[in-house]
């Protein structure tokens, strides 16, 4: 029988070196899939513990829980002899302190935090003179049905239509003051004047418009619309939550406590120059996921209140019921759900009036069946302006895509967004739906730069006092609607706040032109 010689182990250096260079390829490649694994994992290596086969386990165990009781037994002797030191020396007449070391430890954070809290109430003080005899902030829950008389093939749109008259009704009754909260971004949008008519008729309620999310527009644009919308109510500008999402942010000189600080004091101003013997309710109204809550946590923040007295989502329909907020004696907010309020567009489709909801946020991603038509608004908007245009490229970082028009656009665009956030079906079929709600979240999210200009929306601003059918009287005349913004500036003193928030836009603006 023939013996096979033993075939050599020895390997080529062309090889060794080759096989060296794709086990470090291969660790790379596991080192950057395991960055982007949302899985949390610990840094510190877990300890396998003593395996279970090991003859001598028990013994070890034993030994461990030895030790642990034997450094027990010296702490407690260690800590009665420290103990009896201090009783030692207070008999010999000297002054100790008979605290425990832990206790002490424990006490003197506690001091260190009242010290803290003890300071900021001080500074809060010397800050405004109006907090004096400020009642601890108290939360009530109406439990009220708004949507009783819904039925269950209702649509979101047709339900919140019909809770409409229950919930506008009810906090414009309760209220002396109605905080009408817009969207920066489109103003137009989230505004109807159906309920502006309805405030105005109301005897002795006030209306201020808010205009949140002023830092997703540049300066000026905020200008624009700024001008525009004080012509008709008073309006001021608020950044009620921290800051954007995006990398680049507008207007940062209107910070967060800067607005909420001015409106606070233009409603406790109001508050205590009224003549009335009661506490004076805000009601704040809007269209969904506008920042309503966002807005009544703002101000009781800056005020040492709680920051979340109002639950925030960053979708909407979180607030579901009436929520009132005492602040103080002479002041309460009144927090309500979102509402979608009567337009004046009646000859829009279903269709078309889901889509512009969509794009207002104010539809959850749930009750969204098709993005498609959201998505094309919103590639149509983006396209009106270059600096919109750019940064939306920028974002989604697209190649070059056919654009002969925006509904070809748009399809491209989605099946681009699918392939690279993984948004496929079955067979590798890019999932459409998928795709578009996720952009729409981009762009609830504030992900996505873009706004709407005021010049296409001046006309209906000045058809804003024209008879609206309503069965009620007609609006005030121009030169009445004037006089109305200039006396409601004077009881809330916002002339004042007028001129800064004027010099600061123009600083914004400017610093924006050097940029």
């Amino acid at each position: 029988m023939r013996v096979r010689k033993k075939t050599s182990k020895r390997t080529s250096t062309r090889m060794r070196e080759g096989i060296k260079k794709k086990a470090s390829a291969q660790r790379r490649k596991e080192k950057k899939f395991a960055k982007k694994d949302v899985t949390w994992k610990s840094r510190t290596k877990k300890d396998p513990g003593i395996p279970s086969n090991f003859p001598y386990k028990a013994q070890i165990l034993e030994e461990i829980e030895m030790r642990k009781m034997r450094d027990q037994e010296e702490r407690e002797l260690a800590r009665q002899q420290r103990l009896e030191a201090k009783r030692a020396a207070m008999e010999a007449g000297e002054a100790v302190d008979m605290m425990d070391d832990d206790e002490e430890d424990t006490n003197g954070l506690a001091a260190l935090v009242e010290s803290a809290q003890a300071a900021a109430e001080e500074y809060e003080g010397a800050g405004t003179e109006m907090d004096v005899n400020v009642e601890p902030m108290d939360v009530v829950d109406y439990d009220i049905d708004f949507y009783g008389g819904a039925e269950e093939d209702d649509s979101e749109l047709e339900k919140s239509r019909k809770a409409y008259d229950k919930i506008f009704k009810t906090v414009v009754d309760a209220s002396d003051v109605v905080l009408y909260v817009l969207d920066a971004r489109d103003p137009e949008g989230t505004r109807s004047r159906k309920v502006e008519q309805a405030v105005l008729q109301s005897q002795g309620k006030r209306l201020l418009l808010i205009l949140n999310k002023i830092d997703l527009i540049p300066p000026q644009v905020l200008e624009q619309w700024m001008n525009v919308l004080k012509s008709s109510f008073p309006t001021i500008p608020i950044k009620a939550a921290p800051g954007a999402t995006n990398k680049s942010s507008y207007n940062k000189k209107f910070t967060q406590a800067v607005t909420a600080n001015a409106l606070m004091d233009a409603l406790k101003t109001y508050a205590n120059n009224s003549k009335l013997k009661r506490s004076i309710v805000v009601g704040v109204i809007g269209y969904p996921n506008v920042g309503k809550s966002s807005v009544i946590n703002s101000l009781l923040s800056n005020r040492g209140g709680p920051s979340k007295a109002c639950p925030v989502g960053n979708q909407a329909g979180v607030t579901t019921s009436l929520r009132e907020v005492k602040v103080d004696n002479k002041l309460k907010i009144l927090d309500s759900p979102g509402i979608c309020f009567p337009g004046e567009k009646q000859n829009m489709s279903k269709v078309e009036q889901e889509a512009e909801l969509a794009l207002l946020n104010a539809l959850p991603p749930k009750y969204i069946i098709d993005p498609y038509p959201a998505i094309l608004k919103l590639v149509k908007r983006i396209a009106k302006l270059n600096d919109m245009t750019e940064n939306f490229k920028k974002f989604y970082d697209l190649p070059p895509i056919p654009s002969d028009n925006p509904e070809t656009f748009t399809k491209h665009f989605l099946i681009h967004v699918a392939r690279k956030r993984g948004r496929l079906g079955k067979g590798g079929i890019p999932n459409l739906t998928s795709a578009g709600i996720s952009v729409l979240n981009d762009w609830r999210d504030g992900k996505i730069l873009g706004w709407v200009l005021p010049n296409a929306s001046k006309d209906t601003t000045v058809e804003s006092t024209s008879t609206v059918s309503t069965g009620t009287k007609a609006a005030p005349a121009k030169s009445e609607q004037t006089t109305i913004v200039s006396e409601w500036s004077k009881e809330f003193d916002l002339d004042g706040l007028f001129s800064n928030l004027d010099n600061a836009i123009k600083e914004n603006t400017q610093d924006a032109m050097t940029d």
